[in-house]
C-alpha cells in the first residue's frame, strides 16, 4: 500500500505543478510533497540551484519534518496559503535565504563531490545524501537530504527520477 501511495503522489505532481505554476512557493510545495512520509520520508532536505553564469548557489526550498506542523494537512487543498503557513518555519526560511558562490564555477563536480555532503552538514543535516541533475540554461539542480529511514533500492531510483520535478517549478527572486 505504501508503494501505491508513493507512485500516486509522484505521478500526480506534474499536474499539481501545472495547475499551480503561478505560485511563488511552488518549489517549496513540491519539496514538501516529496519529503513527507507518504513519499520519501525525509527528516530534512534542501533544494538548491547552482548557476555558474551568475556565480550563485541559491537555496530555493527547505524541508524539515518537524516544521510540518506549521502547514495544513493537505498542502494542495489551498496551496496559496502555504507561504503564510510556513512563516514560522525556521529551517524552511533559512534555506530559502541561502546564497553562496557557484560550486560548478569553482569546478566542483556536484555529481560526485564530498563537498556536497560537507555543505549538507553545514546546513544542519546529519549524514546527508544528495542528488544532482542538469537543468536548462546551464543551471544544475541539487537536492541534499537527510533520510528519516533507509530507502529500498526501488524508492532510491524513484527519488532519483522524481527529484528533477523540482526543476519544473519557476524560481522567483533569483
Amino acid at each position: 500500500m505504501k508503494d501505491e501511495t508513493l507512485v500516486h503522489s509522484v505521478t500526480h505532481l506534474p499536474h499539481k505543478i501545472l495547475n499551480n505554476y503561478f505560485l511563488s512557493e511552488l518549489p517549496q510545495l513540491v519539496l514538501h510533497e516529496l519529503g513527507h512520509d507518504t513519499c520519501f520520508g525525509f527528516a530534512r532536505a534542501v533544494y538548491l540551484v547552482d548557476n555558474p553564469d551568475f556565480d550563485h548557489l541559491v537555496g530555493v526550498a527547505g524541508f524539515c519534518k518537524n516544521e510540518c506542523k506549521h502547514h495544513k494537512e493537505n498542502i494542495w487543498h489551498k496551496p496559496s496559503l502555504f507561504k503564510e503557513d510556513m512563516e514560522e518555519a525556521h529551517f524552511h526560511g533559512e534555506m530559502k535565504k541561502f546564497l553562496r558562490n557557484s560550486l560548478r564555477r569553482r569546478d566542483v563536480d556536484i555529481h560526485k563531490s564530498g563537498d556536497i555532503k560537507e555543505l549538507g552538514r553545514a546546513m544542519g543535516l546529519n549524514d546527508p545524501s544528495f542528488l544532482a541533475w542538469n537543468m536548462k540554461h546551464g543551471n544544475h539542480g541539487l537536492l541534499i537530504y537527510e533520510k528519516n529511514k533507509e530507502l529500498c533500492p526501488w524508492r532510491e531510483k524513484m527519488l532519483n527520477n522524481s527529484s528533477a520535478l523540482l526543476s519544473l517549478c519557476g524560481i522567483s527572486g533569483i
